[in-house]
């Protein structure tokens, strides 16, 4: 039997296919061949052999990138909770926390109005504020939620829970306004917080204040005017004024005092003081009792004696006090008197031999006073005595008038300016 010759390129195409498809079979089984661009053929299909590829485990992987850890205060997002009629609010930063050197403050507070409607002016009663501030390198964490509290009034009141730590008081109707600093506004900054809106205006009656005025002076003729607004649940509006043109308003906020001092000068007349348009008090301020100097009389005292008797006289000037002193003889019965400021007064007894007489009481003898008979005898008419002696003033009147002597004496000066500058206190 003759077999036909074979060719020689049948065994070189066979072992060509066979190894192309060995090498698609390794590439899709390895992800890393699968992911690699496919390799040039080359010139020689029958020499050509796949290209050695590196186990899965040893093959690098570059990591993927990090996000954002913090954010700055123009684009942090929060949330928030508002009850504007109980005076509480809270919110939450929801993409924090803030970036080294940032902050963001936020404050809640409750006006007093003159109706639940938006009117004005409006006046704090109470105020909240905190904020929200970045992690410095050492701190762990920060708080994610801040709540805020605030007393509401019992009257007309408007609340408003607000971007930032300035506080607007009063509101008024020509004044700034929070506008889109409220949290939850449509537009601005409020609305990088999302949840009700922020604001209220309620309440159930007119808010009224309670004004009181205590009014004090001191001797060189300043007057200090405390004005009070303890009670009410509306600011107070003072103005003091004189029947000399001057003028000065004062707004007291509720549960709150303002002191005024005003010189001599300025207070100089008759002072009324009015608050919400109505009087409170009016008078003309004097200094206190204890800046005046000293104007109580000395008493004068003598005595003579007669052939008939020893007689002691006391003149007490009208500028002086009552006193009352008892005599006491050295025989006969003693006597007490009283004189009054304005008053003589003429203390008679007896002559006799040896007689003496001891004046006790708010009048003291400095020694017994002696009856003496008369230079010319008796028989002649003649009275003797005469003002030897006297009656010193000691006791109550005369501690009283040293301790004054004495204070004149220390003063010096001062008292003497005193003196001139007649002041007294006043309070009503």
């Amino acid at each position: 039997m003759i077999r036909p010759k074979l060719s020689p390129r049948r065994p070189v195409v066979v072992a060509a296919a066979a190894l192309a498809g060995l090498a698609t079979a390794f590439a899709a089984s390895s992800p890393a061949l699968a992911t690699s661009p496919s390799p040039q053929p080359s010139a020689s299909p029958a020499t050509s052999a796949p290209t050695a590829t590196p186990p899965a485990s040893e093959s690098s992987t570059t990591p993927a990138p990090e996000g954002p850890t913090c954010v700055s205060a123009a684009d942090a997002r929060y949330t928030h909770k508002f009850r504007g009629k109980l005076g509480e609010a809270s919110i939450t930063l929801v993409n924090g926390p803030l970036c080294e050197g940032e902050e963001q403050a936020f404050a809640l507070v409750s006006y007093v109005a003159p109706s639940a409607k938006v009117e004005f002016p409006q006046y704090v009663l109470s105020k909240s504020v905190d904020k929200f501030t970045s992690v410095a390198k050492d701190e762990v964490g920060t708080r994610s939620t801040l709540k805020f509290k605030v007393e509401v009034p019992t009257c007309y009141t408007q609340v408003d829970f607000v971007f930032g730590d300035e506080i607007i008081d009063p509101l008024t109707d020509s004044g700034p306004r929070y506008g889109d600093r409220k949290v939850g506004s449509p537009k601005g900054i409020g609305s990088q917080s999302k949840g009700p809106q922020a604001w209220y205006n309620g309440g159930g009656e007119t808010c009224e204040a309670a004004p009181e005025v205590v009014v004090e002076s001191d001797c060189a003729g300043k007057v200090t005017f405390s004005l009070i607004n303890r009670d009410g649940n509306a600011p107070a509006n003072f103005v003091i004024a004189t029947d000399k043109g001057f003028s000065k308003a004062v707004t007291v906020p509720l549960r709150s005092i303002e002191k005024v001092e005003l010189d001599a000068a300025a207070v100089d007349g008759q002072i009324t003081v009015t608050a919400n348009e109505k009087s409170v008090w009016t008078g003309t301020p004097k200094a206190p009792a204890e800046c005046q100097e000293p104007e109580v009389g000395e008493p004068e005292t003598s005595y003579e004696s007669t052939c008939d008797e020893l007689v002691l006289l006391v003149q007490n000037p009208k500028n002086g006090v009552s006193l009352t002193s008892t005599f006491t003889p050295s025989t006969g019965k003693p006597q007490t008197v009283t004189i009054e400021p304005g008053t003589n007064k003429s203390v008679r007894f007896p002559a006799a031999k040896g007689l003496t007489v001891v004046v006790t009481g708010d009048l003291e003898s400095a020694e017994p006073i002696k009856w003496t008979a008369p230079l010319n005898g008796c028989d002649e008419g003649g009275t003797g005595g005469g003002e030897e002696g006297g009656l010193p003033v000691t006791g109550a009147a005369a501690g009283g008038i040293a301790a004054g002597a004495v204070a004149l004496l220390a003063a010096g000066a001062v008292l003497f300016v005193v003196a001139r500058r007649r002041r007294i206190r006043f309070t009503s």
